[in-house]
């Protein structure tokens, strides 16, 4: 695990192959919790920067896959931090309705989405959010964090922009910084890619100076642009 501050007031937390992050402002908010089982790594990063549990005060959530919801029920336990996720995702995490599995439409979701959907990793413990998304909103958290709906990836996933150093997007798997090179989420985890690429776009109309990603490293410095150019390939 290792914990960077990507910038002053803001650090992401390495949890494998997905990253969870930390807002500091007067209170601490958290942006997604990683995989079942993560939480005592989490409240180490938080140790680590100077907090108590009891000082994570919001913990917001992107989208209902267990690698970005996994350790939520035990953090919101651990910690008594308000807890938020879209309204259309938040019946998953509860476990009022089955968790979706992989696209059967990407050949990959096909083969490997009957094994993937037994694993005990994608099958995190319920939890009912106590705040149901729109999108839109202006949450309370890290001094105010904008909601904005991002549809594709999940029917539910949302982003948060956070406007603090010309702005800070926290872009779950909206989309992708692998190896240094911002791209559409995956498509063998993504529900519907056009709604995504829709959702991309939006993004791209918004003003932010950096962005942090569920998977792969920050981008720092005119980060919408970056998002500008993605959906002209896109649009090739």
């Amino acid at each position: 695990m290792a914990t960077e501050q990507v910038l002053p007031g803001v650090y992401q937390i390495g949890l494998g192959y997905v990253n969870a992050f930390l807002a500091a402002d007067e209170e601490l908010t958290l942006i997604d919790s990683g995989l079942p089982k993560k939480e005592e790594t989490i409240l180490k990063a938080l140790r680590h920067l100077g907090g108590k549990p009891k000082d994570l005060r919001h913990i917001a959530v992107t989208h209902h896959h267990a690698d970005h919801c996994g350790s939520l029920a035990a953090l919101a336990e651990a910690t008594g931090a308000a807890t938020y996720i879209h309204r259309l995702d938040a019946p998953i995490v509860a476990g009022d309705q089955p968790r979706p599995g992989p696209n059967p439409a990407s050949m990959a979701g096909k083969v490997l989405g009957p094994l993937i959907m037994r694993l005990p990793a994608n099958n995190p413990r319920p939890v009912r959010v106590a705040h149901e998304l729109e999108g839109g909103e202006e949450l309370p958290a890290a001094g105010g964090l904008s909601v904005v709906f991002t549809p594709g990836h999940t029917a539910g996933h949302v982003s948060y922009l956070w406007p603090r150093h010309g702005g800070v997007l926290f872009a779950g798997d909206a989309a992708g910084n692998l190896f240094g090179r911002l791209g559409k989420p995956l498509g063998m985890f993504t529900e519907d890619m056009a709604q995504a690429k829709e959702s991309i776009r939006k993004l791209a109309e918004l003003e932010f100076d950096a962005a942090c990603f569920g998977h792969g490293g920050a981008l720092k410095g005119k980060a919408h642009a970056a998002f500008r150019r993605l959906v002209e390939k896109l649009a090739r």
